[in-house]
């Protein structure tokens, strides 16, 4: 591990950390492979290949862990993707396997709970709005600003007191650590040419978040990004494009992702008007506060192997997980994927539509569909969910370009309806035209 201390310039404290990984890995398609890197804290920085986010460092150890367990760079993983390749030529060919996901398994688990009943890009701005509570929470904590939390100001002090709840041991370590802790984590990759090897490493720098990461990369990210920038042909070129005042803000932001116990602590009915959440706040707050309490564990979720010694399978820790609430059969089944198993494929409208439209099953409903994803993906198990996303993810790159070079602003546009077939653009182009001369001559007449 090498450390500079920022002594050149007066800049910001900084730590460069290495992490050794196969000559095959692609950090571009690593983090660009899942929907998970366009949601809030993630940012993906289109022109230099980097992630940026913030992570929650205490030693090298935990640096490592987390950026692992992001990339899925376990043996586990490891062996699971060369078996999937084994079964599915044309993913190995495009370097597809790795599913991005988050830090810690509770990001995932709400991130999957805001996935559920709605447009995708409502769940992106539910996520940023989480992002930009916990900036406040973190402020009013530590009295670096007053944070706005709304007309009842139901921060974590006055809720202990108004609902004389406890606040957890774990949490009061955790404000007290916490500006020491937090960082911002920017992920590169690079590779080493030797005499008889090539190997591959992905790069970790961290500079300290009480320091603004501006100072350090302002100037290279504005000559680089600030180009004047019209609306951008999705489609037409697979050239990085010029990031937007909007996409700017997002570079050089420094909001994490909440953690259960700043989570635990607040009321539901503030959650839910503060962030937007709907009914979905109600389950997220009791989620964070059955961790906090012990109810849920969720290391030993995380850490299972399927040994025996274990005591459980994985239709074990799928019945788990079903049994907590807010967790369905759709988010269970990514939670599932996030956990390292590609059995389930989380089915919705728009499985419906891929399957209609690429495996011509005309026929197919949100009451059959479940049934016709085994039938079409069933030969690819245990890794359905990887065979169904590779050609998801194939069909939105088919459409709007390749994702890693897309804007963050334009991220909401990755929606089912503008994912329609050519077949039926072209029949909708037709019907106007023809519906515009049907109105036109019987004006004339």
């Amino acid at each position: 591990m090498a450390t500079d201390n920022g002594s050149e310039g007066g800049g910001c404290p900084e730590c460069k950390l290495t992490l050794p990984v196969k000559q095959t890995f692609d950090l571009e398609k690593a983090v660009c492979s899942y929907g998970f890197f366009m949601m809030a804290p993630n940012l993906w920085i289109p022109s230099t290949c980097t992630l940026q986010r913030p992570l929650r460092l205490r030693d090298e150890r935990s640096v490592m862990a987390q950026v692992s367990r992001m990339l899925r760079l376990s043996e586990m993983e490891e062996s699971a993707i060369s078996e999937f390749h084994e079964l599915h030529l044309e993913a190995e060919a495009k370097g597809f396997g790795r599913l991005f996901r988050s830090p810690t398994l509770f990001e995932d688990i709400v991130k999957g709970i805001l996935l559920c009943n709605c447009g995708w890009g409502r769940t992106l701005a539910m996520v940023k709005s989480l992002c930009d509570l916990q900036s406040e929470l973190k402020g009013q904590s530590f009295g670096k600003k007053k944070g706005n939390l709304g007309k009842h100001n139901l921060g974590p002090e006055k809720l202990e007191k108004s609902q004389k709840t406890r606040q957890p041991e774990l949490l009061r370590k955790k404000q007290k650590n916490r500006e020491k802790s937090e960082t911002i984590a920017t992920l590169q990759s690079t590779t080493s040419v030797g005499k008889d090897m090539v190997s591959q490493t992905s790069g970790i720098r961290s500079v300290d978040s009480r320091n603004s990461p501006g100072d350090l990369e302002q100037q290279k990210y504005s000559e680089d990004y600030c180009q004047p920038s019209n609306s951008p042909d999705l489609s037409s070129s697979p050239q990085p494009q010029s990031l937007r005042q909007c996409d700017l803000d997002l570079l050089f932001s420094s909001e994490d992702f909440p953690t259960s116990s700043e989570l635990a602590n607040l009321d539901e009915k503030f959650l839910e008007k503060r962030c937007g959440l709907g009914y979905r706040a109600k389950r997220i707050v009791k989620l964070a506060r059955d961790i906090c309490e012990g109810i849920i564990d969720l290391s030993s979720l995380e850490n299972f192997t399927g040994s025996t010694e274990m005591g459980m399978c994985f239709d074990d820790v799928k019945e788990h997980l079903l049994k907590l609430d807010g967790i369905g059969p759709f988010t269970c089944a990514i939670v599932w994927m996030c956990m390292g198993n590609y059995q389930s494929i989380p089915a919705d409208t728009e499985t419906v539509r891929h399957l209609k439209q690429v495996h011509g099953r005309s026929q197919c409903t949100t009451g059959t569909v479940q049934r016709e994803v085994e039938e079409v993906y069933g030969k690819y198990a245990p890794f359905q969910f990887l065979a169904y996303w590779f050609e998801i993810w194939n069909c939105y790159e088919e459409k709007f370009g390749r994702l890693s070079q897309m804007l963050p602003s334009n991220y909401h546009l990755i929606t089912g309806s503008n994912m329609r077939s050519k077949v039926s653009e072209d029949f909708m182009s037709t019907w106007h035209y023809f519906y515009g001369l049907i109105l036109h001559y019987a004006i004339l007449f």
